[in-house]
């Protein structure tokens, strides 16, 4: 459980923070993630990033109890999936993300899980 926690208090502002950054800066978000579907290298790097970061998750925590700390595995996992994708099949994967690219609503939505999350994982690492 103390690795849940600990996870939680490092997941949970890095996901609060970002989500407050997308919704306060919508077009540069847009524009980062424009930028990013154009650049394989960028791909490459963030799906190697991603896989990394799951894989370190997973080998520290890896619980499918029916508690609040099962939301951190599946972010391992979703991590994992993740990092695969754009390492393994960097053109589908950005291409799927083409019909999101012209409004802003899928950032929002995107930006309002993450800060769910966040909230949650920020008050379950420190005050739960």
């Amino acid at each position: 459980m103390e690795t849940a926690r600990t996870l939680a208090r490092i997941i949970g502002p890095i996901q609060v923070i970002a989500a407050i950054g997308l919704v306060l800066n919508r077009e540069t978000g847009q524009r980062l993630i424009e930028e990013f579907s154009k650049s394989a290298s960028l791909c490459y790097l963030g799906g190697f990033m991603a896989l990394l970061l799951g894989l370190v998750i997973l080998e520290f925590h890896h619980t499918w109890e029916a508690r609040w700390p099962v939301i951190i595995t599946l972010m391992g996992w979703l991590s994992v999936v993740k990092g695969v994708a754009l390492v393994a099949f960097p053109g589908a994967t950005v291409s799927l993300w083409h019909p999101l690219l012209g409004t802003t609503t899928p950032l929002l939505v995107a930006a309002a899980i993450h800060l769910v999350v966040g909230a949650f994982l920020t008050v379950k690492g420190y005050w739960g």
